[in-house]
């Protein structure tokens, strides 16, 4: 796993930061929005940037075509049913079409009976097809068996990272042209560079009512709220809301490492309880709210901690479960369904074991508390996104972490009303399973100063490597 997750780290490495070409023009868009759009990834174990056939998790080389729709009957059919999916994105390259697709194409016929399809290009390096006569055959292939099915989308190439926008685009229309019986309201077309620049491709005129599509990953920046993170893809998605798909978006599901940093099984249901769920819970509210259809990486992909479900079984036996049910939720939640999970939380010192507690003090400037576990309201607080801040507010109280004005090492941190001061603005500063809650005003973290006597008061202090200023925020 490490391993794929530097390859797809490396993807960054190769983009440039492309400039739009072309005239803009106000356009008819190709759908109201794209909601309609509910997906998942069906993805290779060794990723998708394969030289050679690609075979799906599931898949092998010595399957037949009744075979593999047996395993897409089986993986399709639980993605479904367990995630409540209509679209399955699946890879093709050159190798694949011209030596697997009599095997190949079982899977994608079962796929297309359950719903929709989206057939992508991947490019095994560089970000361009090697061959271009070759690539253009495999497309022949596929659209001369799929053009007439209405389930059937083309993305007509994975991350173009080694166009320029011009060469680009006139990438495109020479592929629309090519395949002009195809309704374009069914061709997918990737933003430049990493599927980051939409604009670049939804401004060109010759390029109008297609489909468009945006990729959005925790390593393409490294911000550390909602906030930031739900600014970001709307920034790669630009005006093209009503036209765009976000083909890949996806984080960690289970346990795993990055950069040496080892993480537990994330609960996205909470705010601001990591790097990644800022990351995720940003990315699938700013998805919902712009009507953006998704597509989650993966939906299925063997050894991948990103992979929304786990592989057991093999051909009719073949069986997924769900890695993450609150990844489920905000994946659903991007797709306008639920309500992504609950703002309500307890607060854990890694030190003490102590919970932030309100301890029922109603007066504003009152002393934050702190206390063994119990299931008051005191103990419950609501997490309320500021911008790139966070407020959080006690049930029990009703009133607001406070830093005070206070700047002493060792002061306590309070409690007071709601107001517009940055002594309720507090930054969630990630450190793996933990949180550090740093003071907009102060500049002070919320420190529990080793403090275990219930009702003891919370303090601040500057920045430590104690693990009396780490703590858990945890769903109730």
């Amino acid at each position: 796993m490490i391993g794929s997750m530097a390859r797809r780290t490396g993807r960054i490495l190769l983009a440039a930061v492309l400039a739009a070409a072309g005239t803009a023009v106000i356009q008819e868009p190709a759908r109201a929005d794209t909601l309609q759009f509910r997906g998942v990834n069906w993805a290779d174990q060794r990723d998708n940037f394969v030289n050679g056939v690609l075979y799906v998790s599931g898949l092998g080389s010595a399957d037949t075509y009744a075979t593999a729709s047996v395993v897409a009957d089986r993986v399709v059919g639980q993605l479904y049913s367990i995630t409540g999916a209509n679209t399955v994105r699946m890879p093709i390259n050159e190798p694949t079409v011209a030596s697997y697709w009599t095997t190949y194409t079982g899977a994608i016929d079962q796929a297309l009976t359950k719903g929709k399809v989206i057939l992508a290009y991947w490019a095994h390096s560089g970000g361009r097809p090697a061959d271009v006569a070759a690539y253009d055959r495999m497309w022949d292939t596929v659209v001369a068996r799929y053009a007439g099915n209405s389930n059937a989308y083309f993305e007509v190439i994975n991350e173009p990272h080694g166009y320029s926008t011009a060469a680009l685009n006139d990438f495109y229309n020479a592929w629309l042209a090519r395949h002009a019986d195809i309704p374009r309201g069914r061709v997918i077309l990737d933003g430049a560079g990493l599927a980051q620049n939409v604009a670049a491709v939804g401004q060109d005129v010759r390029l109008n009512n297609t489909l468009l599509a945006v990729h959005d990953y925790s390593f393409f920046a490294g911000f550390e709220d909602e906030t930031s993170w739900a600014n970001h893809i709307a920034s790669s998605i630009g005006g093209y809301a009503s036209r765009t798909v976000a083909t890949e978006w996806g984080g960690p599901m289970g346990p795993g490492s990055k950069n040496g940093v080892a993480y537990d099984t994330i609960d996205y249901s909470i705010p601001s309880g990591s790097f990644f769920a800022d990351y995720i819970r940003g990315v699938s509210g700013k998805l919902r709210e712009l009507g953006v259809g998704g597509v989650y990486w993966p939906g299925l992909r063997d050894g991948d901690w990103y992979s929304l479900t786990r592989r057991t079984g093999s051909g009719p036996n073949l069986t997924l479960t769900l890695t993450n049910p609150s990844g489920l939720d905000r994946l659903r939640y991007s797709w306008g369904l639920g309500t992504g999970g609950s703002t309500t939380v307890r607060i854990v010192n890694a030190a003490t074991g102590r919970y932030a507690d309100g301890l029922g003090r109603t007066a504003s400037g009152s002393d934050l508390g702190q206390g063994s576990a119990t299931t008051s309201l005191n103990q419950q607080w609501v997490v309320e996104n500021s911008g790139t801040y966070v407020r959080i507010r006690n049930l029990g109280t009703g009133l607001y972490f406070d830093g005070m004005g206070r700047t002493a090492n060792g002061s306590a941190a309070g409690q007071y009303t709601g107001g517009t001061s940055a002594n309720q603005q507090w930054t969630v500063v990630t450190d793996a399973n933990n949180v550090r809650l740093r003071n907009r005003a102060t500049g002070l973290y919320l420190d529990s100063m080793g403090r275990t006597a219930n009702g003891a008061s919370a303090g601040q202090y500057s920045d430590s490597t104690s693990a009396n200023q780490r703590w858990k925020i945890v769903a109730l």
